[in-house]
C-alpha cells in the first residue's frame, strides 16, 4: 500500500474517530479559532478530547474589570468562611424536597498533571496562552495538581435546559449558575437569590477556574462543564483583538455556537475516578476547583463549617464531611467545643441553640395577635399567656413565640406568613448574643439585642422557615447572605412596601424582650466613691459640755482620689503624608503583644470614607509607592487599603509613609491582645 493510500486510510479513521468522539478540534466541519495543536490518530482514535472556547469582543461591546468581586472584598469573614457559606447554602437550597438532609463533602486531592488525563484537557496550549496572557497563570501548570473537590448529595443537581442559554425560569438552575449574572433562578426555597455567590468559586481557584459535574435527578444524565473567568478583557500579545473575561471548557470549540457540556461516558468515567469523586448515579453536583488559594485546607474549612452551619447541622437538615472527619448532629458539639477560642459563639449560646434546633417543629409559647406591628404591647398576647412568658422567662428558661406576618407581593397580593423567636436569658453570659436563621442558613450579620437595656444578657434566635417569608428575605438580602436591605431593587420591585416587613422580622426579638425582661437601670451610686457630695452633712458628737448651739455643720470632704487612666498600649501618630504606630508600656505593667489592623481612606464630603474607598485613590500593596519603617513589627500583611501586623515588645514602631499631603488620611486602628484575642480598644 502507497503512502498516499496510508495518508487516505488515516484521515477516514480521523474522521470516524472524532466523529464518534465529537471531538470538534479534529472535526472537518469543525472551526479551529484558536491556535491549538491537532492531535495526532493515535491520541484521538478511541479517546476523547475536550475543548476551551474563547470568545472575541466585537467593537461595540464593553471592557473592563468585573465588578462582583467587590461584593465578596470588604467583609468579617474571611475567603474560607464566605466560601463556605456559599457552597452549603447553594444545596441546601436545591433539595429535592424542604425537608431532606443535605450531605455535602469536602476533600483536597492532588494529582500528576503530565499523567492525569483530566489535567492534560485543562492545561492545554491555547489555555496557557490565553491564561499567560490575562494574568491567570505566570508560568507552566506545576508537577502536582491540587484540586478542592466539593461534592453534595441529596440535591437536585443543576436541571434546566443546557442547549439553550435564553431559557429562564425558576427551574433553569444550569444557565443561572453558567450563563447569568447578578441574579439567581430561584427565590420560594432558594437560600440564594442574588446570582452572585458564585464568583466566591472562582476566587477560590488560584487560576479562577470552576469545573462541576452534575448528575441531574429530572433526566439522570451526567453533565461536565467549566469556566475560567479572567479578572479583566485582555489581549495576546501586541494585538488589538479583545477577549471575553468568560472562557468556557467543554464539548465545543466554535465560539459561534453555545457552549455545551461533556457528556462522553467514557471522559467523565475517567475524570471521576483520577480525582476519586464519590458521585456515583447519585444526583447532585462535584465542584472541582483547580491549584485552590493556600489558606483552603481542610482544618480551615472545618473550622468554617462549624461556626457557620452550626445550628443547621444541629437540626439534622446538614451533614457534612471534611476530609475525613464527619460533622452530624450527633457529633457537631464536640467538634465547637474543640475549637475553644475560635469558636465564634460561646459554649452557652451553642446549647441554647442546639435546644432550639429541636424545638423549631413544636408548638410555640405563645401566639402573637396580628396586630403585632402596628403597637407592641402587652395586648398583642392573651393576658394568661403574658403571664406564663414573664415567668418562664423571668426564671431564666428558654420560651417559644410565634409572630404572624402579611407581605403583599405585587404578582400575587397578599401572604400571611409567621415565624419564630426564641429567647433566654443567663446572668452568666458576658453579653447578649442572636442569630436570624432563615431556611437553615445563619443570617449573623443583623444585630438588634444590642440596643435593648436589659437587667441580664439574653440569648436570641428568629427562625423563619415559612417558603412566603423566606422568597420575601431572600430578595432583600446582600450578595454576601449576611444583612438585609429593603432598598435592593430585587424587594423593591417584587413587594409593596418590604421595608414595613423587613423591620417587623428585624425587631421581634428586641421588641419581646424589651416586653418581658426587667428593664436595666443606671446606678446612680456607681461613683459616689470619687466625688464627694457637698450638700451632705455631718452630725456633731455631744461633748462633756452638752450639744453646741448648731444640732448640724457641714461636712468636711472627704475625697478619694481617681484612679488614673490606664495608657494605651499603642498610640497613633498622623504625619504630614502618612502615619505611626508605637507601642507604649504603662510604668509597672508588662507589654503584651498586639495584634494591630489599621484600615485607611482619604476623607470624603459625604458619607463614610472607608466604605467609598476606591483602589484607584491608593493601593498599599505597592511596597515600593508606601515604603514602611518598622521596628519590633512581625507579620504585616498589606490588604488593599488594610494593613495588618503584631507589635511584639514595647520598643515596637511602625511607619507608613507615600500618601497625598494635600488629602486629608481618615485612619482607623483596631488592636487586641495576641494572647486571648480579646478586644482592647478601638481608636
Amino acid at each position: 500500500m502507497s503512502n498516499g493510500e496510508l495518508d487516505a486510510m488515516a484521515k477516514v479513521l480521523r474522521k470516524l474517530a472524532c466523529e464518534r468522539h465529537a471531538c470538534y478540534q479534529c472535526h472537518p466541519n469543525g472551526r479551529t479559532f484558536n491556535p491549538i495543536p491537532r492531535m495526532g490518530l493515535s491520541d484521538c482514535i478511541g479517546g476523547y478530547m475536550a475543548v476551551w472556547q474563547f470568545r472575541s469582543l466585537n467593537p461595540n461591546e464593553n471592557s473592563g474589570a468585573s465588578t462582583v468581586d467587590d461584593n465578596f472584598a470588604v467583609e468579617e469573614r474571611t475567603d474560607v468562611e464566605i466560601l463556605v457559606r456559599e457552597t452549603l447554602q447553594n444545596p441546601l437550597d436545591a433539595r429535592a424536597k424542604p425537608d431532606d438532609k443535605v450531605r455535602v463533602s469536602y476533600r483536597i486531592v492532588e494529582v500528576e498533571t503530565k499523567a492525569s488525563r483530566f489535567c492534560t484537557e485543562l492545561f492545554r496550549d491555547v489555555w496557557l496562552t490565553h491564561a499567560k496572557a490575562g494574568q491567570l497563570l505566570a508560568a507552566a501548570p506545576p508537577v502536582t495538581s491540587r484540586f478542592l473537590v466539593i461534592e453534595d448529595f441529596g440535591t437536585t443537581g443543576l436541571e434546566g435546559a443546557y442547549d439553550d442559554s435564553s431559557v429562564d425560569g425558576p427551574s433553569e438552575n444550569w444557565n443561572a449558575f453558567w450563563f447569568r449574572e447578578g441574579e439567581g433562578a430561584k427565590q420560594a426555597r432558594s437560600n440564594g437569590g442574588a446570582g452572585q455567590g458564585k464568583i466566591t468559586l472562582y476566587l477560590a481557584s488560584s487560576i479562577r477556574s470552576v469545573f462541576a459535574l452534575t448528575q441531574r435527578r429530572s433526566d439522570e444524565k451526567a453533565l461536565l462543564f467549566g469556566c475560567s473567568r479572567f479578572r479583566r478583557n485582555y489581549r495576546i500579545g501586541n494585538s488589538k483583538e479583545r477577549w471575553a473575561k468568560e472562557a468556557r471548557w467543554g464539548s465545543v470549540e466554535d465560539a459561534s455556537r453555545l457552549a455545551e457540556p461533556v457528556v462522553e461516558a467514557g471522559f467523565i468515567a475517567a475524570v471521576k475516578q483520577e480525582l476519586n469523586l464519590a458521585r456515583g448515579d447519585a444526583a447532585g453536583t462535584s465542584f472541582i476547583v483547580p491549584l485552590p488559594q493556600a489558606e483552603l485546607t481542610e482544618e480551615s474549612i472545618r473550622k468554617a463549617v462549624v461556626n457557620e452551619f452550626f445550628f443547621a447541622i444541629c437540626r439534622g437538615r446538614l451533614e457534612v464531611t471534611v476530609g475525613d472527619v464527619l460533622l452530624s448532629a450527633e457529633s457537631i458539639v464536640g467538634h465547637a467545643a474543640a475549637l475553644g477560642e475560635d469558636a465564634r459563639s460561646s459554649a452557652t449560646y451553642r446549647e441554647f441553640l442546639r435546644l432550639a434546633a429541636m424545638r423549631t417543629g413544636l408548638p410555640p409559647l405563645a401566639r402573637a395577635d396580628a396586630e403585632w406591628t402596628k403597637k407592641f404591647d402587652a395586648s398583642v398576647f392573651p393576658e394568661s399567656d403574658l403571664r406564663v412568658l414573664k415567668s418562664e422567662f423571668e426564671l431564666g428558661e428558654p420560651v417559644v413565640v410565634e409572630f404572624p406576618l402579611g407581605i403583599k407581593a405585587k404578582s400575587d397580593g397578599a401572604k400571611r406568613t409567621t415565624f419564630k423567636v426564641f429567647l433566654q436569658q443567663d446572668q452568666d453570659l458576658e453579653k447578649s448574643e442572636e442569630l436570624f436563621v432563615r431556611q437553615d442558613l445563619a443570617i449573623d450579620g443583623e444585630k438588634k439585642l444590642k440596643n435593648v437595656k436589659a437587667a441580664m444578657p439574653v440569648m436570641a434566635l428568629t427562625f423563619i422557615d415559612d417558603a412566603g417569608l423566606s422568597e420575601f428575605l431572600v430578595c432583600a438580602e446582600e450578595p454576601t447572605h449576611r444583612t438585609w436591605n429593603a432598598q435592593r431593587p430585587k424587594v423593591k420591585n417584587n413587594y409593596v412596601a418590604p421595608g414595613t416587613a423587613l423591620s417587623a422580622v428585624r425587631n421581634a426579638a428586641s421588641r419581646l424582650v424589651q416586653l418581658l425582661a426587667p428593664t436595666a437601670k443606671r446606678d446612680e451610686t456607681a461613683l459616689a466613691l470619687y466625688f464627694a457630695d457637698p450638700a451632705q452633712y455631718e452630725r456633731v458628737r455631744r461633748g462633756e459640755k452638752g450639744v453646741t448651739d448648731k444640732e448640724e455643720r457641714p461636712g468636711v470632704e472627704r475625697l478619694v482620689d481617681i484612679p488614673p487612666a490606664k495608657a494605651k498600649p499603642v498610640v497613633l501618630k498622623p504625619r504630614q503624608d502618612g502615619f505611626s504606630v508605637q507601642a507604649v508600656v504603662s510604668e509597672g505593667e508588662a507589654f503584651v503583644p498586639m495584634e494591630c489592623r489599621v484600615q485607611l481612606a482619604y476623607a470624603t464630603v459625604q458619607g463614610d470614607s472607608f466604605k467609598l474607598w476606591d483602589a484607584a485613590d491608593f493601593w498599599l500593596n505597592d511596597e515600593k509607592r508606601f515604603p514602611a519603617e518598622v521596628s519590633g513589627v512581625d507579620e504585616v500583611i498589606r490588604d488593599g487599603n488594610e494593613l495588618a501586623f503584631v507589635i511584639r515588645d514595647e520598643t515596637s514602631s511602625l511607619t507608613l509613609r507615600g500618601f497625598d499631603a494635600h488629602r486629608q488620611l481618615d485612619i482607623r486602628l483596631k488592636y487586641k491582645e495576641v494572647a486571648d484575642e480579646a478586644d482592647i480598644a478601638t481608636n
